[in-house]
């Protein structure tokens, strides 16, 4: 759900319409996964689609997934009895801050053979209805890309010429249409966003990171929106004004700064609803100031259906 406060508009989007995104920004040449299905990714050392078979993915079926992933890391009570390659499982997704640099798949080459095959699990959908596996690779087409895909055993190959969008920062594709899709509005129209996401998470001290999916997770538009955070024992939501906003540090470069900081799911016995000890300051593209509050995390009793309010604190020059 894409949220646009200057606009009170949002724009839902069925998080299985896509696979992969394609940075549209100019001599940038990056391929993102769909996070929200908990896609991962592991590069072969090929460049032919065509030659890479379940040869080339056995013992992925134990690793290439969140759920496999979760199951090895909370196996064993050392954590120096885990599997080396549980070090390696944070990169196989993106890096969830969104630095465009620490994607999954490596920056597109301008030299052809350079471009890996990639075994791609797609994740899961509704109900967690398993997407499927494919075998990937992406090439430059131009100024665009050219993905091609198939199923891993598969010798039919589906092409698809990925342009880039002058008015929004990624490019979409699906690998169910087989074609490119509408997904995110124009860079300019949207604020914020609610979704599930693939983060990183530990069982404390010492013991690995791995990739972890997170419900509820708010991320923020880093081309030129910015955010913070205000504790309510500082000052209250209804009392914040825009003479409060001096000293405030607003965050640009991190799209989980708001993240699932505004809400508590547990475990039990601890609570499960959203954190009324804060609120959070958006500032998007034209320097509008907002001041946000999550007021629910369900809605009856049905989680996945969050409210909240805002109100403007300083319009934009």
């Amino acid at each position: 759900m894409f949220i646009d406060f200057s606009a009170n508009r949002q724009t839902a989007v069925a998080r299985t319409s896509w696979d992969l995104a394609f940075s549209s920004k100019a001599g940038e040449f990056r391929v993102l996964l769909n996070s929200a299905n908990g896609m991962l990714v592991r590069a072969t050392n090929k460049t032919d689609l065509g030659s890479v078979t379940t040869a080339d993915t056995v013992g992925f079926g134990g690793q290439l997934s969140l759920g496999a992933i979760f199951g090895v890391a909370t196996s064993v009570e050392d954590p120096a009895d885990l599997p080396a390659w549980i070090l390696e499982t944070t990169t196989w997704m993106d890096d969830p801050k969104g630095d465009i640099t620490k994607t999954a798949i490596a920056s597109i080459s301008a030299t052809d053979s350079e471009n890996k095959v990639y075994i791609v699990n797609r994740g899961t959908g509704v109900s967690n209805a398993a997407l499927g596996w494919k075998k990937v690779r992406v090439t430059r087409d131009g100024d665009g890309y050219s993905l091609q895909y198939a199923d891993i055993n598969s010798s039919t190959i589906t092409t698809v010429k990925v342009a880039k969008n002058a008015d929004t920062d990624l490019t979409y594709a699906s690998m169910t249409s087989n074609s490119t899709v509408g997904v995110e509005p124009a860079a300019a129209d949207w604020d914020i966003a609610w979704t599930g996401f693939t983060n990183t998470t530990n069982f404390g001290p010492g013991t690995p990171s791995f990739p972890y999916y997170f419900q509820d997770v708010v991320i923020q538009n880093t081309s030129g929106v910015a955010t913070a955070q205000v504790l309510t024992a500082t000052v209250s939501y209804d009392a914040f004004a825009e003479a409060n906003l001096t000293g405030i540090t607003f965050v640009d470069n991190n799209q989980i700064n708001i993240g699932s900081s505004w809400r508590s799911t547990g475990p039990p016995p601890g609570p499960v609803g959203q954190k009324t000890d804060r609120f959070y300051l958006v500032k998007d593209a034209e320097g509008n100031i907002y001041k946000l509050m999550f007021t629910a995390l369900t809605s009856d009793g049905e989680r996945g259906k969050p409210s909240f309010k805002f109100d403007l604190v300083k319009k934009g020059s």
